[in-house]
């Protein structure tokens, strides 16, 4: 397996306002910190939420919307940049309130009840995500290949 090395350059916590696009919201604050390597993870409640199943004979991805009240019980990505601009790519995992669990990318359209944010800025070079023709994805620069 080859690797590249990465120290936790900035911790960032806060939450994010009752109202807000979960999505945009760590959008706009990635951006406005040019945090464009790192990681970020999250807990809360949604009041509504819009996630993305990516479907692989078609290679588009389907949309999900839940109109409901969601726990959110995991919320994990990365940052790498995506046409210029730091691109945050998240998944979320919800729970309604019979236990059932659903998860998904997250989409525009998800609005936040409340939101605890973190966000590790890494300190090395950028990662870009650029379309793989393979699979109609944007991934990291294939000529990165972590795994052997």
């Amino acid at each position: 397996m080859s690797h590249h090395a990465y120290k936790v350059k900035q911790t960032y916590i806060g939450q994010l306002k009752r109202g807000t696009d979960l999505l945009t919201g760590i959008s706009d604050y990635i951006i406005k910190n040019k945090i464009s390597i790192g990681e970020v993870r999250g807990l809360g409640a949604v009041s509504r939420a819009v996630i993305m199943y990516f479907n692989q004979q078609t290679e588009e991805y389907e949309s999900i919307t839940f109109d409901e009240q969601l726990e959110i019980l995991s919320l994990y990505g990365n940052i790498s940049m995506k046409e210029y601009d730091p691109f945050p790519h998240l998944h979320i995992t919800l729970g309604n309130r019979k236990g059932q669990a659903f998860g998904g990318h997250l989409a525009e359209g998800t609005i936040v009840y409340v939101a605890e944010i973190i966000i590790h800025e890494f300190d090395g070079s950028k990662l870009v995500r650029e379309r793989d023709e393979k699979t109609g994805l944007y991934l990291w620069d294939y000529r990165r290949e972590l795994i052997v």
